[in-house]
């Protein structure tokens, strides 16, 4: 940022002493500095000492007369700097001591400090002496450009404030966005960043994720995990009711209120379908609860002897079915 600083003010003084020399036949104004407006070099005598001495004297004449202003310039651009930084400082103290989203942070705090340090580059310049109206008159041309061919990139823009101001999920939420599951680590002008189980960080553009449908699995406290197991026809629902509310009645994430349940979703092809529900203490445990309870209730039917059925099929062959004709082929001999 210092070095940035000091580049800002170096452009300062340049384009104001360009600015401070006009073009040829024009008349210096009227509150120009009490120096002359002779060209920096002359046209004749280029290459003799005397031409360069005059244009040592020229240059120097005008930055003694252009300093005041150089160092009003640079004055400006440090006191906002530091109000930049003082500002920042005391915006992320508030935000913290509110208790806000920190992806409200995230955002607010560098868009305040370029705000602040872009007002004073503006006032910088005036102070330099340059034609402030001008530069921000191309600016603004140059804003419609870019945003003409930036479509994209500003509506991720729009919808990074969209879910900033819905709060759809936060910062450490469990969410499944675009068919990917993940926990949101970042929320972004331009993109949000999710970090699945494999520890795999996935990029999403904010006006994709909006688009979508959002499934957030942390939001309420208490959720209901279901786990989908099959038993065989020939089981008893009621016994293996019974196997699976003892296996997870001792477990630690589990709540006791409301209680586990197992109910029949399906009666399918091969076997009927159940499915235990349990709630969660903690709703950021349910794909590690998940996978404990798929073994607890295997090894749980295994030990009670109950079926957990697989796709079969029951060919049934009539009696008044003709026999299939069978062909067989023999080898020649080598």
């Amino acid at each position: 940022m210092r070095a940035a600083l000091c580049l800002a003010a170096l452009c300062l003084a340049a384009g104001a002493l360009l600015a401070q020399v006009p073009a040829s036949g024009e008349a210096p104004p009227e509150d120009a500095p009490a120096f002359d407006f002779e060209p920096l070099l002359p046209s004749e005598g280029l290459f003799e000492r005397d031409t360069w001495v005059l244009l040592g004297r020229r240059l120097l004449m005008r930055a003694v007369d252009y300093l005041p202003s150089l160092v009003a310039a640079v004055l400006v651009l440090v006191l906002f700097f530091l109000l930049s930084g003082l500002v920042t400082r005391v915006l992320g103290g508030v935000l913290r001591r509110s208790r806000g989203d920190p992806a409200l942070a995230q955002i607010l705090l560098p868009l305040v400090r370029y705000a602040i340090l872009g007002l004073g580059l503006i006032m910088a310049a005036s102070q330099a002496g340059l034609a402030v109206g001008s530069l921000l008159a191309g600016v603004g041309v140059a804003g419609i450009a870019i945003g003409l061919a930036a479509q994209d990139s500003l509506g991720n823009v729009v919808a990074g404030f969209t879910i900033l101001w819905d709060r759809p999920f936060r910062i450490g939420d469990r969410v499944t966005v675009a068919e990917t599951y993940g926990q949101v680590m970042q929320i972004g002008l331009r993109s949000t960043r999710l970090r699945t189980l494999e520890q795999l960080d996935v990029i999403l553009p904010n006006k994709e994720v909006i688009n979508n449908v959002i499934v957030n699995h942390t939001l309420t406290p208490n959720l209901r995990l279901g786990v989908p197991l099959s038993i065989a026809y020939g089981a008893d629902i009621r016994e293996a009711r019974q196997v699976l509310l003892a296996a997870v009645e001792d477990h630690p994430k589990i709540h006791r209120q409301p209680e586990p349940q197992v109910v029949v979703t399906e009666l399918g092809d091969n076997g009927v379908h159940l499915e235990l529900r349990v709630f969660l203490q903690d709703a950021q445990d349910e794909r590690q609860v998940l996978f404990a309870l798929f073994e607890v209730a295997k090894l749980a039917l295994d030990e009670a002897g109950i079926e957990i059925p697989f796709p079969q099929r029951t060919l049934h062959i009539s009696a008044k079915t003709p026999p299939l004709p069978v062909a067989q082929r023999i080898e020649p001999a080598d």
